[in-house]
């Protein structure tokens, strides 16, 4: 009974510690990389988008105010007024907007969640106006 067992599998070598963590850090910048690249492209995006749509929220209301005014007196014509005086200051808010995250890129994030969080307060504040009415 003096006689040793060999192991059914082999002991593997053990690697090197530094070819592994170098290759890591390699795949890890690279995705860095490419994840910064597709930012500045979705940046440059929203940016392009933001300042068409606000230019052209700007411009074809105020070409066209006098044709939708033409013929309209009394409240018909204050509620065209004012609703193309809304159009044309949301324009003006998206190209605001479009320079500032042009910027910031980190407003691209921000943004968006405020104006979830500024809708969702301006719905609550609806409905308890509603329920403090119906009171």
């Amino acid at each position: 009974m003096g006689t040793a067992r060999t192991p059914a599998v082999q002991p593997r070598r053990r690697r090197a510690l530094a070819p592994s963590l170098l290759a890591t850090c390699l795949v890890a910048a690279g995705v860095a990389v490419v994840g910064w690249l597709l930012l500045l492209l979705l940046k440059g995006t929203v940016v392009l988008l933001a300042y068409a749509v606000g230019i052209a929220m700007i411009a074809v209301p105020l070409l066209l105010s006098r044709r939708l005014l033409r013929g309209r007196s009394g409240p018909d014509r204050r509620e065209r007024l004012a609703t193309i005086l809304t159009v044309v200051a949301v324009g003006a808010v998206l190209c605001v907007t479009a320079s500032l995250v042009d910027d910031h890129g980190w407003l691209l994030i921000v943004l968006p969640v405020a104006a979830i969080l500024l809708s969702r307060v301006a719905r609550a504040g609806a409905s308890a106006v509603r329920r403090a009415r119906a009171r």
